[in-house]
């Protein structure tokens, strides 16, 4: 048994409103509970207090940091961190790694995200905490030029778009490729993480239509994600940070929980030991 877990930047749980709820607006089904209705299609659900216990609106470095650690991050800085996180946490990602914790377990875990060596190697580094998680484990990166021209990564734009309008050449995925290679990863690994975070990314800075887009390219993911996978053998599972493009009224955070997905084998043991941000990597490790 394996499991693949994707994580969704910016997605909470929001209101049945096509009018402000890019995911309402779409119909979304896999992801319906976001858009304000159920959950449906066999998934179970926990829904997550991204404030942590601590005022103001959730933030991505202390969030995620909180997800792959299971340590409240926002209480050990005394607030909210945006984006990356800095020297405070760097020490908990090094010690707490999810990926070190399942690798110390005999478990083979890998990262999906395909990586630029410009991005490895900057002489600063801006390096979020799945790519900390990751290298405190000792584990190798997915590069561009190999593992993703090899159809064995995605970039955090799964259809590559992204990366090619900088000048990279990347293969072209739609959501039913993108999906067979998270699923191949799973034959090999038991902990498959990917990473996607242009949700947030349009949520803060885009046009109702890009909004649009983002919530059909993630729906889609998970709806092939599930087509694919045998249910049987495999988990999948879905999370996010903190809320934000689930409220497409405005361009801020929002206070909204976030969704812990999942489906498939053991589904309702794995959510019987969450029922807070720091319990996702201590279930997940269990489990």
């Amino acid at each position: 048994m394996a499991t693949l877990m994707l994580f969704f930047d910016g997605v909470g749980i929001g209101e049945n409103d096509p009018s402000t709820n890019p995911f309402s607006a779409i119909g979304a089904r896999r992801l319906g509970v976001v858009a304000g209705g159920t959950t449906g299609n066999g998934a179970g659900l926990v829904a997550l207090d991204a404030g942590l216990g601590v005022p103001g609106l959730p933030q991505s470095a202390t969030g995620q940091t909180t997800l792959l650690t299971g340590v409240n991050a926002s209480q050990l800085c005394g607030q909210h961190r945006v984006g990356l996180p800095g020297p405070t946490l760097w020490p908990v990602l090094q010690k707490e790694s999810l990926f070190l914790k399942l690798k110390q377990a005999g478990k083979r875990p890998t990262f999906a995200n395909a990586y630029t060596r410009e991005h490895l190697e900057a002489k600063r580094p801006r390096w979020s905490a799945s790519t900390r998680a990751v290298k405190a484990a000792g584990l190798p990166f997915r590069m561009w030029d190999k593992e993703g021209l090899a159809g064995k990564a995605l970039f955090h734009d799964y259809t590559g778009e992204w990366p090619r309008r900088r000048g990279y050449t990347m293969r072209e995925h739609d959501a039913a490729s993108a999906a067979t290679v998270l699923c191949e990863l799973l034959e090999d690994h038991d902990f498959v993480l990917y990473e996607y975070f242009l949700t947030d990314l349009a949520a803060h800075r885009g046009t109702w239509q890009d909004k649009l887009e983002q919530a059909r390219r993630v729906e889609a993911l998970v709806d092939e994600v599930l087509r694919r996978l045998d249910p049987g053998k495999h988990r999948v599972v879905v999370t996010s940070d903190h809320g934000n493009l689930e409220a497409g009224d405005h361009k801020r955070h929002t206070f909204n929980p976030v969704p812990l997905l999942v489906w498939g084998q053991n589904r309702d043991r794995l959510l019987a030991r969450v029922t807070a941000m720091t319990d996702v990597t201590p279930a997940l490790v269990r489990a």
